[in-house]
């Protein structure tokens, strides 16, 4: 009988995350998540050897192996802030132009398995990250109402093996659309390989398949080390935007690392402290230069130069690869209460001299705060709330901006977030 609800359990979850619609994404780390659940939130996106509940797949699948059977529901609220400042530049002038799409809402579904001892199965729905935009100001760098919206969806099923009582190995596959759009940048219509594929189509998809995996071994009684890597996923080509992205509308997801450690120096207490690399620079729509434009502007076989917008070295956002830090603390008071706080810091995406493009997808955040707790309501079930302050940050213009015909371009992009996040988990 025990058996046959939890394969009912994990049947009807396998359902619902065949059916979750996909929400609208904003930017952390760059533009991906910080953290895939709220208990992981709480920590700042700490956990790659701390693993808490069935959402753990998403950061490590090897940690799986040590949550048991359970189910987790949950969402975030999130409120980004995003916009510039182009007070140096005529007739665009703009002391501050503020996006107008502030809030999102990102869900994750996760569930675990335990076949038995040391095996355990899982599934996840969740976001990994994206941009959104939308400038209404009149005199913009771009024609009428301008913006892009970019959201990831990532599916994964999860296989852990436990090798010894405190050790694990573990696999995701997993399955990936993405969506963009983007309107108002007829402009550069003469500037681009296809110009009927840059601008004002609507919604287009990507998909894709990749593989995640990763391992957590325990050092000695009260540290653990967590290993996750995940190779680039190749995506297919958005075809509806191939004027715009470099190579034809090709936006692969980059590869990832992560490795990180989970100390107890008391019995209810717990540390945990990640690195992670997006390698952004690898991929040639996010990584390019904008100043590639400038060697479109100048070739004599404008607009087929493969310097112009969706040409093979045409420009993209300028990213660079970033390293993101991630530091988290947890308490347990009693059965009933764990208490969560983190701090994270990632190394800066966007350069100074590649503001122009960043405009529309401004994740220049590098400081999160974040708290939160768990209620322990019964033996078999919790709820988890967790917040996120994405501190306010500014990056100037540099010396020699990206787009030379533009002047001086944006003296500035501007971002800042916050984010509420619930959870409500049930071991069965």
């Amino acid at each position: 009988m025990v058996r046959t609800k939890r394969l009912a359990v994990t049947a009807a979850l396998a359902a619902v995350l065949a059916a979750m619609p996909v929400a609208a994404l904003a930017t952390t780390a760059g533009y991906f998540e910080l953290g895939y659940s709220s208990k992981n939130d709480g920590l700042a996106g700490a956990g790659v050897a701390l693993p808490e509940d069935s959402m753990a797949q998403a950061v490590n699948p090897a940690g799986i192996a040590f949550v048991g059977s359970r189910v987790d529901l949950g969402a975030a609220a999130f409120w980004a802030f995003r916009g510039y400042s182009a007070n140096s530049l005529a007739p665009a002038h703009c002391v501050y132009c503020g996006s107008s799409s502030d809030f999102f809402v990102i869900p994750h579904v996760g569930v675990t398995y335990a076949l038995d001892g040391s095996n355990t199965v899982g599934l996840a729905m969740y976001g990994n990250g994206g941009m959104s935009t939308n400038y209404k100001i009149a005199n913009t760098f771009f024609a009428g109402q301008t913006g892009v919206n970019f959201k990831q969806l990532f599916m994964q099923a999860s296989y852990a093996y436990k090798f010894t009582r405190h050790d694990s190995v573990g696999v995701g596959l997993l399955y990936v659309r993405q969506y963009f759009s983007d309107s108002g940048l007829g402009a550069f219509s003469g500037n681009s390989t296809n110009a009927a594929a840059l601008t004002n189509n609507g919604v287009d998809m990507g998909t894709g398949f990749g593989i995640r995996l990763g391992t957590q071994i325990r050092l000695m009684r009260n540290l653990n080390l967590g290993l996750s890597w995940t190779p680039e996923i190749h995506m297919s080509r958005f075809a509806s935007y191939s004027g715009l992205f470099a190579d034809g509308g090709n936006f692969n997801i980059p590869e990832t690392w992560t490795g990180g450690l989970a100390f107890k120096p008391l019995r209810h207490q717990v540390v945990a402290f990640d690195v992670q690399r997006i390698m952004y620079g690898a991929i040639p729509s996010i990584g390019h230069s904008g100043s590639y434009m400038n060697q479109c502007f100048s070739s004599p076989t404008q607009p087929n130069s493969p310097y112009c917008l969706g040409g093979e070295s045409g420009p993209g956002f300028g990213w660079q690869d970033i390293t993101v830090y991630k530091l988290g603390y947890q308490i347990a008071t009693s059965r009933q209460w764990t208490w969560r706080a983190g701090f994270a810091y990632n190394t800066q995406p966007v350069p100074g001299d590649q503001l122009m493009f960043n405009t529309l997808a401004p994740g220049v955040i590098q400081r999160d705060i974040t708290a939160g707790f768990t209620r322990h309501i019964t033996h078999t079930q919790d709820l988890t709330v967790a917040a996120m302050w994405g501190m306010p940050q500014k990056v100037y213009q540099g010396a020699n901006p990206s787009f030379l015909q533009f002047g001086r371009g944006p003296t500035y992009v501007y971002l800042h977030e916050y984010e509420l996040n619930l959870n409500w988990g049930i071991k069965f």
